[in-house]
């Protein structure tokens, strides 16, 4: 074995295991999120949309951190399905999303499923651990936006 295969342990990745652990978690609400007919990532847009309002589909890939391909995968769903509305704006070249009524009530009803995946989640993790690991998450965020 090379010093370089020595030292690289892939438990000790800092992006493996966050992979890892968000593929598991994604898995878990998807589960409890499906008999209301939502994947975990629209619940998250649903709930960003009732949160924020109408906003510009690019503020919102910034607000969600994600990129577009992803964001507008998801959006095509929600618009398909009635829960998000598609609006022009005067500048053709920017589109604004905004939740429905039909979008806030199926959030509305995803609402105490996604408490309950939480709650149950959240029970393997004391209070302070978990405001710890909040902590940390934004701190490897912080670093990860400086060293880019």
């Amino acid at each position: 074995m090379s010093n370089a295969q020595a030292l690289f342990e892939p438990g000790d990745c800092v992006s493996y295991r966050l992979r890892r652990a968000a593929r598991k978690a994604a898995s878990f609400y998807d589960a409890a999120l499906r008999p209301i007919g939502l994947r975990n990532t629209q619940f998250t847009v649903l709930g960003a949309l009732d949160h924020l309002g109408e906003i510009s589909i690019g503020d919102l890939s910034a607000e969600l951190a994600t990129d577009a391909t992803t964001l507008n995968r998801n959006l095509a769903v929600l618009i398909r399905r009635g829960l998000v509305e598609d609006r022009k704006t005067e500048d053709g070249r920017i589109r604004n999303v905004r939740i429905t009524r039909e979008g806030r009530n199926t959030f509305k009803r995803a609402l105490p499923v996604w408490q309950s995946a939480q709650h149950r989640v959240l029970e393997a993790v004391s209070s302070n651990d978990w405001a710890n690991m909040r902590t940390n998450l934004r701190e490897i965020e912080a670093a990860c936006d400086q060293a880019s």
